[in-house]
């Protein structure tokens, strides 16, 4: 048989219980959309190393045999980026400078879509 007493701490117990996993579903959804984020971070952050190494290797190149690339696949460790090159001559300084601009393209793995990051730099004739 069940006093007064016993029933008010069986209630309690099970607002409790309630209580406890509402709290747990907020923080359950917190963790789940920061890790997401930070994937995402981090792939970003990857495509600025790719692009910057890319533009680093181009910069090194002879004047002369800086050109345009299409869209490329990355080397089999990059797998998931691709990168584009664009050199045009400065119109001011034509022939002497060229403008290059390196973009990196992956896929955002929670939406979906192409994102890129373009780097740009210049090379004189020296």
């Amino acid at each position: 048989m069940l006093t007064n007493k016993q029933g008010f701490i069986l209630m309690e117990v099970i607002s409790s219980v309630l209580i406890l996993s509402i709290c747990s579903v907020a923080v359950l959804f917190a963790v789940t959309t920061s890790t997401y984020q930070l994937a995402g971070s981090m792939q970003r952050l990857k495509a600025i190393e790719l692009a910057h190494g890319k533009l680093d290797e181009i910069m090194g190149l002879e004047f002369e045999t800086i050109t345009s690339v299409p869209k490329t696949d990355c080397p089999a460790s990059f797998g998931e980026y691709q990168y584009a090159v664009d050199v045009q001559y400065d119109v001011e300084n034509n022939k002497f400078l060229k403008n290059i601009n390196v973009t990196v393209y992956f896929t955002e793995p929670v939406s979906g879509l192409e994102k890129s990051i373009t780097i740009a730099g210049a090379r004189a004739k020296r």
